[in-house]
Order: structure tokens, then C-alpha cells, then sequence
């Protein structure tokens, strides 16, 4: 496998990475913020309390389970960079491929805005509700 082939793969595992993580996380972040709107709605009822945490502990473990996979996603973040900057030694082959990453990148666009904004507003609620319920 030559260089250019070798950040093409890259490339793709990157979104391998980001696809996988996504189809994870997302729906039990869904669910954990579902439970956190409840449980600041509704303070005062345990079971919604108890469903809160037992939602943060699964995400906690899940985060856990998945951390090797980020480290290995986080190591190879920008390779579509690299293959656009490697793009004018490209064959043809290879500069297809390029081509169809891309597609498959800018697909998964909508999907990549929306997982931030679950990630982002996770870890906000679930600081607040950290505090909370020390």
C-alpha cells in the first residue's frame, strides 16, 4: 500500500469511527436528556431521579467502553485534509476514491451538526445535574 492509499484508509476509518460513535451514543444521549428534562421538571419524584442517574451511568459506561475507539478516531482526526493535499499526486483509482469519501463525508454532514449539539448539550445538563444531586 503506498502512502496516498494509506491516508485514504484513513480517511475512511475516520468516518468508520464517526458513524459507529454516532449510531452508539446518540440514541442514549436522547434518551439520558429526556431523562434530565424530566428529572429538572419534576425534582422532587425519586423515580425520575433513579431514571436519570441509571441513564448517566449507562452513557458513563458506554463512554468508557467506546474510549479506545475515540483515541483511535482523535489520532487519525483531519485525514481528509491530508488526502485533499495529496490529491494532485493522485491516480485515478485513488482519485476516486478521494471523490467518494468526500460524498460519503458530506452525507453524514446534517448527522455529524446534530450528534455535536446532543454532545454539547449532554455535557452541560449533566454537569448541572452533577451539581445538583451531590
Amino acid at each position: 500500500m503506498d502512502e496516498i492509499d494509506g491516508i485514504l484508509a484513513r480517511y475512511e476509518q475516520e468516518l468508520l469511527y464517526f458513524e459507529y460513535t454516532k449510531d452508539e451514543l446518540e440514541p442514549l444521549m436522547e434518551d439520558l436528556l429526556g431523562a434530565l428534562d424530566a428529572y429538572f421538571s419534576n425534582r422532587d419524584d425519586p423515580q425520575v431521579l433513579e431514571g436519570a442517574k441509571t441513564l448517566r451511568l449507562q452513557y458513563v459506561m458506554r463512554l468508557a467502553e467506546l474510549r479506545p475507539l475515540v483515541e483511535a478516531w482523535a489520532s487519525i482526526r483531519g485525514s481528509n485534509d491530508l488526502a485533499w493535499e495529496a490529491a494532485d499526486a493522485m491516480n485515478d483509482t485513488q482519485a476516486a476514491r478521494l471523490q467518494a469519501l468526500a460524498r460519503r463525508e458530506a452525507a453524514l454532514g446534517a448527522g455529524r451538526d446534530r450528534f455535536d449539539e446532543l454532545q454539547d448539550r449532554t455535557r452541560s445538563l449533566l454537569l448541572v445535574f452533577e451539581e445538583a444531586t451531590e
